[in-house]
């Protein structure tokens, strides 16, 4: 029962930040519209911004999901002190959502305006659902694999 909980909660995590992106889609289109150049239409960027974004959380989905399905069942330890040798494959993941992130600030259709909203967005949805169910849910023997994990987890108490 624990472990659906983790990958429950994992997975709402992401669905938070999938929704974040009609948020974001709105606040920029309304607060900070996109001054476009060239023959591109707003429909055109507003498609290409949520296919990026959509990339971005969802490559930090695929990672999150790989990492518990890796810790949970693909290694296997006898003390949780054995986990640190762990931590560069968590890194390894890691860098999945962060490729992700920069070909999507590549890529993307420029504007004149809000592409700072947008990049950092892009680096918010991609970095932090990772990060988040890593660091809260991962499997009990690896939950200080991610970085700074022994610091945050013994400042909340958990």
């Amino acid at each position: 029962m624990k472990l659906a909980g983790y990958i429950s909660a994992i997975l709402l995590i992401i669905a938070v930040f999938g929704f974040a992106i009609i948020y974001v889609e709105t606040l920029i289109l309304e607060v900070y519209p996109p001054q476009l150049s060239g023959d591109l239409k707003k429909g055109q960027w507003i498609k290409s911004f949520q296919n990026w974004a959509a990339l971005c959380v969802g490559s930090a989905a695929i990672s999150s999901i790989l990492w518990f399905i890796l810790a949970q069942w693909g290694f296997k330890i006898n003390r949780w002190e054995d986990t640190d040798g762990k931590r560069p494959i968590w890194c390894l993941l890691f860098l999945v959502p962060i490729i992700v992130v920069i070909v999507s600030c590549i890529f993307i259709k420029q504007t004149e305006s809000s592409l700072l909203l947008v990049y950092c967005f892009f680096l918010l949805s991609g970095l932090a659902p990772y990060y988040i169910s890593t660091l809260l849910f991962s499997p009990s023997a690896f939950k200080y694999v991610p970085v700074l994990a022994k610091a945050i987890r013994s400042r909340c108490f958990w």
